[in-house]
């Protein structure tokens, strides 16, 4: 299932850029520059999903119980003892699938009027907590989310915005599962000792790219 998203995901590219370059034009980027820039940060968050940045490392010392053995006057004899092992958790940040979409909703966020700046943040946070509930913590796999609703709740909270509500929707996907789904997941996540835990960990298949692609296209649609 995992190739199959994946090729899926590849189709979709075309769609996906043109419609950041939409998007970047309902909040006054013009048609070559919004081109450009939906290009870069496609390609971009592309080519670097394999790079993970770790930005903290926790460690912990696990004891169990062993057996060793001596020998006395040549006969074996069992010996309890408390073996140590130390664990290491890496948390990283993956650059294709947060830090570019992240920046790229801060620049849009910098481009949108004072007032529609502050709802498209009060609107995140209130996805966060939605998107936070939604999620569940998987040893092995991360965090989970239902793949259709985070993209739902963005569009939903973003429909106040009139014509800039692609924009926003793109905002709020970001910001919220970034928030809901790995932030406020963090604690859980790390006491799981993951050797390497990363936020958008999946590239441009993580959570936090697809939902503000998905939230600012389903934003055009209904535009």
């Amino acid at each position: 299932m995992g190739a199959i998203y994946a090729i899926f995901a590849l189709l979709l590219m075309p769609s996906y850029l043109t419609g950041l370059a939409a998007v970047l034009r309902t909040v006054g980027v013009g048609v070559a520059a919004s081109v450009a820039i939906a290009s870069a940060t496609t390609l971009l968050s592309l080519l670097m999903s394999p790079l993970h940045v770790v930005v903290y490392t926790t460690t912990r010392r696990v004891y169990y119980p062993t057996m060793g053995v001596i020998y006395f006057f040549g006969l074996p004899v069992p010996i309890p003892q408390i073996a140590i092992q130390e664990e290491v958790a890496r948390l990283a940040v993956n650059v294709g699938g947060a830090l570019i979409p992240i920046a790229l909703s801060t620049y849009m966020l910098a481009m949108l009027p004072p007032l529609y700046a502050l709802g498209a943040v009060a609107s995140a946070l209130a996805a966060s907590v939605l998107v936070y509930h939604m999620s569940k913590v998987v040893p092995g796999v991360g965090v989970v989310t239902p793949g259709f609703l985070p993209p739902l709740v963005s569009l939903a909270l973003s429909l106040w915005a009139g014509g800039l509500t692609p924009a926003v929707a793109y905002i709020v996907g970001v910001y919220g599962t970034l928030l809901g789904a790995d932030v406020y997941n963090i604690r859980r996540i790390l006491a799981q000792m993951p050797p390497l835990a990363s936020i958008g960990g999946a590239g441009v298949w993580d959570g936090i790219y697809l939902t503000g692609i998905m939230a600012a296209i389903l934003g055009l649609i209904i535009r």
